[in-house]
């Protein structure tokens, strides 16, 4: 893989990690609103947009950028699977797997009527894996340091 496109990886994790920031500030604001008391209902993308819509715009947010931020991971695993660095490939799987499992913990929250808090807490520990092994992956992919010639 040329350093063009090892930086162009940096960039897609460290926009990753920048995300997840805002991603846990949303979902830090939704755990502390006043979330309505849903009888838990079956899937169904309209009945889980109109759950999010009762629980607010920050529900909406929450849940509408934790899905981008799953199609951003896939982007990370294929450029990853292509670099031909290992641990990043490892980190990338990891990466996009627990922020799978993240976001299925959330859609199954709100199916729950916001009552399940054991689907909130999978959304968390989920979160915190999938936050370190983006971290990881970013540390990996550190450029090579050059050595100074001038250095004594």
């Amino acid at each position: 893989m040329t350093t063009n496109q090892l930086n162009r990886l940096r960039d897609v994790v460290i926009l990753l990690l920048v995300l997840l920031i805002i991603q846990f500030e949303f979902g830090m604001a939704v755990n502390l609103s006043d979330l309505p008391s849903l009888s838990p209902f079956s899937f169904s993308l309209i009945n889980l947009i109109g759950a999010l819509n009762q629980a607010g715009a920050i529900a909406l947010t929450h849940a509408t950028l934790g899905t981008f931020l799953v199609l951003v991971a896939i982007t990370n695993l294929v450029m990853s699977l292509t670099s031909k660095v290992k641990s990043a490939q490892i980190l990338g799987i990891l990466g996009l797997l627990t922020m799978g499992l993240a976001e299925a913990c959330g859609v199954l929250f709100t199916l729950s009527g916001f009552q399940n808090d054991n689907y909130s807490h999978g959304m968390a520990t989920n979160f915190i894996l999938t936050f370190g092994f983006y971290f990881l992956e970013l540390y990996v992919l550190k450029p090579n340091q050059v050595p100074n010639s001038n250095a004594k």
